[in-house]
């Protein structure tokens, strides 16, 4: 009996879960914007993971086409040493300063946008670099939603 009741629970959890009309608030009509140029200035595969990340957004039968220009600062400094003097944890920070120019009006949009990280010197310097590799991945990839959240709120308004 004990196993029917619970069973009941899930069952009824699932159809109150399924009839709730739960929505995402941040649904992204992507349809609404062409990206025919991007110019970056600043480290090639930090450009290059940026530019196609920001590129899933553009739909060539748009109305709103816009040249972009972004340029990508990298600042790399020592947070925390040990008492020897030797750096164990590095911060590192990116500026990505964006020019967007509607084509279709010339009207220029600029915005910047910044985040840093940290991330700790291992024994070995192979696993520190990889440290590194895996904190610029992180912060491309959030400053780039903060790029395409910029775009989308922009262009909707």
């Amino acid at each position: 009996m004990n196993k029917n009741i619970k069973n009941l629970y899930i069952f009824m959890f699932l159809i109150l879960l399924v009839s709730c009309g739960f929505k995402k608030i941040n649904q992204n009509d992507n349809s609404s914007i062409y990206i025919q140029n991007i110019d970056i200035i600043g480290e090639k595969k930090i450009s290059y993971l940026l530019k196609n990340n920001i590129l899933f957004i553009s739909k060539k039968d748009s109305t709103n086409k816009y040249e972009m220009e972004l340029k990508i600062d990298k600042t790399q400094t020592s947070k925390i040493k040990n008492a020897k003097g030797q750096v164990t944890r590095y911060s590192l920070s990116f500026v990505v300063n964006l020019r967007m120019k509607n084509i279709n009006n010339q009207k220029n949009i600029d915005k910047t946008f910044t985040r840093s990280g940290d991330y700790d010197v291992a024994e070995n310097h192979s696993k520190t670099i990889s440290n590194e590799k895996d904190m610029v991945k992180n912060i491309i990839q959030q400053i780039s939603n903060d790029i395409i959240s910029f775009i989308t709120l922009h262009v909707k308004n």
